[in-house]
């Protein structure tokens, strides 16, 4: 069997078809003992999946969850199957779960785990597949759900597998006033802004804002004392529903196409020096990946 099947990184003795457990904590610990023939030595397995899951427990679909941690002492990705028709709660997050899959990856193998996440999504996504996988009758059955070609280990997380769809989009005929609520109701300090069409078009930030109430010759002087207390922050209050976006936001933003590699949008937050990553499809905003969930991806997720 080619190494780069989904089903290369479990064997039959780690599927567990129409369970009757229903609580998360409980399957996990019946999970981790069904891939202690393939662990080796490794200690403190089950502890590291209840930490990770408590801080944020992982559902890349609805009703299917994605357990997993990364550990020192493992050289594999291994992954564990459980099957459930009544469902598993997960302290209603998310939940209930009829499938859920637990990922333990290598802690020096900062891809290996959005690599099963990502090619476990492709697969829920195709029709009928969670029906499919739901009536499997034993291990077998699943294992061969999860085998050819058209299940294969992504080779390459892309932009698509680590963005977040964008929580807050601003227009190109919107006004300062608008992105100034946004900003300060959110707490972001980036806000994209798209077209009609909903082409990304530019980038409304708390700093342009700044930058409108502090000219530039201000910040080379260092004695301010000849201006009254926060004028020119009154001067914008005045016009901030007649200023508009278009006029005042940065094109200068940082942004990857929707299938390029993982890496470029660590290369593109670099660049720019940016917070936050734009996702496109054909110009359109699709996605965004801010530094602190990129980070997380990578290094902890």
């Amino acid at each position: 069997m080619a190494d780069t099947e989904i089903a290369s990184v479990f064997s039959e003795s780690a599927v567990l078809c129409g369970t009757d457990i229903t609580e998360s904590g409980e399957l996990m610990a019946k999970m981790v003992g069904m891939l202690s023939d393939r662990l080796g030595g490794a200690k403190g397995i089950l502890e590291a999946v209840l930490e990770r899951e408590a801080s944020s427990p992982t559902f890349i679909a609805k009703n299917v969850a994605l357990p997993h941690a990364r550990l020192d002492d493992i050289d594999r990705t291994v992954l564990a199957i459980a099957t459930s028709r009544e469902g598993v709660s997960f302290g209603g997050v998310g939940g209930p779960a009829n499938l859920v899959l637990l990922v333990l990856t290598p802690k020096c193998a900062p891809i290996a785990y959005l690599r099963v996440a990502a090619s476990v999504a492709r697969s829920i996504r195709d029709k009928g597949f969670m029906d499919r996988i739901l009536a499997c009758r034993d291990a077998g059955e699943v294992r061969a759900l999860f085998c050819g070609e058209d299940r294969a280990l992504t080779g390459e997380v892309c932009a698509a597998d680590i963005m977040e769809r964008p929580s807050a989009v601003l227009r190109e005929t919107d006004s300062v006033k608008d992105a100034i609520d946004m900003i300060v109701r959110l707490g972001q300090t980036e806000i994209p802004v798209v077209d009609k069409e909903g082409d990304l078009v530019g980038e409304a930030s708390a700093d342009e804002v700044l930058s409108l109430c502090i000219p530039d010759y201000l910040l080379w002087m260092e004695d301010l004392s000849g201006f009254s207390n926060f004028a020119p922050f009154a001067t914008l209050l005045r016009k901030e529903s007649s200023t508009w976006l278009a006029d005042i936001m940065s094109d200068d933003y940082a942004s990857v196409s929707v299938d390029q590699p993982a890496i470029a949008v660590a290369e593109a937050l670099a660049r720019k020096d940016a917070g936050v990553c734009y996702v496109l499809d054909d110009g359109k905003l699709v996605g965004v990946v801010t530094l602190p969930h990129f980070l997380n991806k990578i290094f902890r997720d």
